[in-house]
C-alpha cells in the first residue's frame, strides 16, 4: 500500500506539472498562436462615454492589446480629476488614460516626480454641449440653430452650472470668448465662480452686473437630474450626460456645440496621457501600449458603431448610450496627415490644447515645454511602423 501510495503521489504531481505548464502557456499566448507573448499589466483610465471607453475596448476586444504583449487592467474612472489624482499619485494606481481637455493642464505641469505627457490624440468630440430651458434663447433669424450672436444676448446675466474642473469647464471658457470677439471690452460678458481654481488665469474685461454669467460648479452626473428638476436652466455639460438630457427632456435645447459653434483653433482633442515615470521604467511597453491604440483607431475609423457598441460592453452602459455623432475619428490616412511634420494639423490641434491649458498649471511649479508635454516619438513610431 505504502508503494502504491508513492507512485500515485507522483504521478498527481506529474499531472499538476502539466496543468501548470498549460496554464503559463494560454496567458502568454499571441493572439495568432504563432509564438509565445509575455503580457504586462497596463493600468489604464477610462471615462464611461463614447470618446473615453471605445477605443480601449476596441484593442482589447480585436486582439491589438494582446498582439502587442498588453494585459489592460480597466479603471472607468468618475471624472477626469479623479483619474489625475490616481496617476500623480506617489503610488500610483493608473499608468495612462484617456482625458478630456478639462484635466489636459496636468500633462503640462512640470513639478514633482509625478509628471505626466501627452502620448496620444484620439478623438475631436462635439461631446460637449450648451443646452437651455426651451425659451430661455432665441433663434432670432429662424435658422435652426443658434448663432454666437443670440448665445450672446441669452446668456447675459444668467447662471450656468458645469464640472468646471472637466473639459465642460473649459469648453465653457471658450465659448464665452468666442461670443465675446468683436466687442468692446465694457460689453462683453464675463464669468464669475466661487470655484477660485476655474479661474486662474482668468481676467474678467469689466465688472458689468448685467454681463455678469455665474457658473456653478455641479458634477457632471448630477445634472440631468437637475435640468429635470427644473433646478438647472442652462447647463455646459458631455456625454452621457448630454445624451441623456436630449433623449429624456422634452423641454430641453441644445444651444451651443463644438462643431457648430467653434472654430478649428478651438476644437480642442480628446487625448491620452501617460506618467513619465511608466514611461522611462517601461519604454518598450509604452510604445506597444501606443501601437496598439493606432491599430484600435484605424480599426474604430472604418467600424465606428461597432465601437461603441463594444466600448459600452467595457463600460457596463445600456445598448445605444454612446452616440457616434459626437466624434470625428481620425482615419490612418488622417493620421498620417496629421503628424507628417511638426507645422502639420495633428500638432496644431496639440499645440492649441496646449496654450489653452498652460494658464491653469498651479502658480509656482515648473511649466514644461509643448516639446516637453507632447511626447510624440511614441505616436510618430506608431504610424510609421505600421
Amino acid at each position: 500500500m505504502k508503494k502504491i501510495g508513492i507512485v500515485a503521489l507522483v504521478i498527481l504531481l506529474a499531472m499538476s506539472m502539466v496543468f501548470v505548464g498549460c496554464a503559463k502557456k494560454e496567458e502568454t499566448a499571441s493572439s495568432d498562436g504563432t509564438a509565445p507573448v509575455k503580457l504586462t499589466k497596463v493600468r489604464i483610465g477610462l471615462h464611461a462615454n463614447e470618446g473615453g471607453t471605445p477605443l480601449a475596448a476596441v484593442a482589447q476586444e480585436k486582439g491589438m492589446f494582446a498582439k502587442y504583449g498588453i494585459d489592460p487592467v480597466f479603471t472607468i474612472v468618475e471624472s477626469g480629476p479623479a483619474e489625475m489624482t490616481a496617476m500623480r499619485a506617489d503610488n500610483r494606481t493608473l499608468d495612462v488614460g484617456y482625458i478630456g481637455a478639462g484635466v489636459a493642464w496636468n500633462a503640462i505641469d512640470g513639478g514633482g516626480a509625478d509628471s505626466l505627457s501627452f502620448v496620444f490624440l484620439d478623438v475631436l468630440s462635439n461631446a460637449e454641449m450648451l443646452l437651455a430651458k426651451n425659451g430661455i434663447f432665441t433663434d432670432a433669424n429662424n435658422n435652426g440653430k443658434f448663432e454666437n450672436s443670440e448665445i450672446f444676448d441669452g446668456i447675459k446675466g444668467k447662471t450656468v452650472y458645469a464640472e468646471v474642473g472637466t473639459t465642460a469647464g473649459s469648453w465653457f471658457m471658450n465659448l464665452v470668448d468666442l461670443i465675446n470677439e468683436g466687442k468692446a471690452d465694457a460689453d462683453k460678458v464675463w464669468i464669475a465662480s466661487e470655484t477660485s481654481s476655474y479661474l486662474a488665469g482668468y481676467k474678467a474685461p469689466n465688472s458689468n452686473p448685467a454681463n455678469k454669467v455665474t457658473v456653478i460648479n455641479t458634477s457632471n452626473t448630477n445634472i440631468p437630474a437637475g435640468m429635470a428638476t427644473g433646478q438647472m436652466d442652462i447647463v455646459a455639460a458631455y456625454s452621457p450626460a448630454t445624451v441623456t438630457i436630449l433623449k429624456t427632456n422634452k423641454d430641453a435645447v441644445k444651444i451651443a456645440t463644438t462643431v457648430d459653434n467653434f472654430p478649428p483653433s478651438k476644437s480642442f482633442p480628446s487625448t491620452w496621457v501617460a506618467s513619465d515615470a511608466w514611461i522611462n521604467e517601461n519604454p518598450e511597453v509604452a510604445q506597444n501600449f501606443i501601437n496598439a491604440l493606432y491599430e484600435a483607431a484605424i480599426w474604430r475609423s472604418g467600424n465606428l458603431d461597432e465601437a461603441m457598441r463594444i466600448g459600452e460592453k467595457v463600460a457596463q452602459k445600456p445598448e445605444g448610450t454612446f452616440d457616434p455623432t459626437n466624434l470625428v475619428a481620425p482615419s490612418q490616412a488622417q493620421y498620417e496627415e496629421w503628424f507628417a511634420s511638426p507645422d502639420a494639423q495633428g500638432y496644431q490641434y496639440m499645440r492649441a490644447l496646449y496654450d489653452s491649458k498652460v494658464g491653469n498649471v498651479p502658480e509656482g511649479n515648473p511649466v514644461k515645454s509643448f516639446e516637453e508635454s507632447f511626447n510624440d516619438d511614441l505616436m510618430v513610431n506608431a504610424i510609421k511602423g505600421l
